[in-house]
């Protein structure tokens, strides 16, 4: 599922309406005369030029890689800009946290149409701000927002957005679900469990749970290349997966899960996820995860991507010795 866009004019509240109870909300507001903002208590309507908005499902208590999008009046995607954040926690007071500049992560929609001979279809670029929250106790935080477009510097935007305990995906260090999804061996052909085109027979050749078993780092993605609402699916397949996949051919396990029963989307148009989904309590994709070689989450990663992001937590998890490690348990 996309995650909705909202806009916010300078005051606009952002409710990130996702599945999960514990969603974000947002406030925007305006800096005080002295260095501590004064994040608003309320939420108001205002105005502005660029409108950003966060995209991630939860964010929790640790390190946290915060999506956001910037649109303009116009409601078209602002692929330009400086951004820099400044997180503060509101708990007791307002006390600046952090300090950062967002990373701007291009990507070339498309998705595979199956309705026309499994053409791969553009749908225009899009792209993601990211940059590193961390966040040390739950509750009330804010954000500062400066973005600067066109050699301007734009007056600061100020949200206000929950921090849970923990998410509602794995959270990294936890133990990877040992899923038995559908594998070439069970499935009565590729296209059953693959909607990409042409399909990735060596990312469905194993279970998670087997993987798990062989000491190996995982990478997983949840991604349905012919119907992501998105458009995002196939593009972080093509340009993630498939590089690191024969990069790291050998050395990691790459597993492609689609999100949904094929046969439910094509015959009767019904998003039903399929079972791994639900065990790893995802209600979006695209995901990609990484599993160390203890089988512990190392990183995850929702939404748009980039190579270098999921190749760097690899790399890790691949520098730890493989006599050293003993996989865990998967019944």
């Amino acid at each position: 599922m996309i995650a909705p866009r909202w806009e916010l004019r300078c005051g606009l509240a952002l409710a990130l309406a996702l599945a999960t109870v514990a969603a974000i909300v947002a406030a925007a507001g305006c800096t005080s005369s002295n260095d501590t903002p004064d994040f608003p208590k309320v939420i108001s309507l205002g105005s502005g030029d660029l409108f950003p908005t966060i995209l991630n499902s939860e964010l929790a208590v640790g390190e946290n890689r915060v999506l956001m999008s910037i649109i303009n009046r116009d409601d078209d995607r602002v692929l330009d800009a400086l951004v820099r954040l400044r997180y503060y926690n509101l708990n007791r007071g307002t006390k600046l946290r952090s300090t950062t500049d967002a990373r701007f992560i291009p990507i070339a929609l498309s998705y595979i149409d199956e309705q026309s001979n499994h053409e791969r279809t553009p749908s225009g670029n899009n792209g993601v701000y990211v940059s590193n929250g961390e966040f040390d106790e739950p509750g009330d935080w804010g954000v500062e927002i400066t973005i600067t477009h066109a050699d301007k510097q734009l007056k600061p935007v100020l949200f206000r957005f929950n921090v849970l305990d923990r998410t509602t995906e794995p959270a990294i260090g936890d133990a990877a679900p040992a899923s038995i999804q559908q594998t070439l061996a069970t499935a009565p052909n590729i296209e059953e469990i693959d909607s990409s085109f042409p399909p990735r027979p060596a990312m469905h050749d194993t279970t998670i749970a087997d993987a798990l078993k062989t000491g190996k780092p995982l990478v997983i993605a949840f991604a349905t290349p012919a119907y992501c609402r998105s458009r995002t699916c196939g593009p972080v397949m093509d340009t993630v997966m498939d590089p690191l996949a024969g990069a790291y051919a050998g050395r990691a396990v790459f597993i492609h899960v689609e999100p949904y029963i094929l046969r439910d989307l094509r015959e009767d148009n019904i998003q039903n996820t399929v079972r791994a989904m639900r065990e790893w309590r995802l209600a979006t994709e695209p995901w990609i995860f990484v599993v160390d070689r203890q089988g512990r989450i190392a990183g995850k990663f929702e939404g748009i991507v980039a190579a270098d992001e999921v190749e760097s937590v690899l790399a890790l998890a691949l520098e730890t010795s493989a006599a050293a490690v003993t996989p865990i348990a998967t019944n």
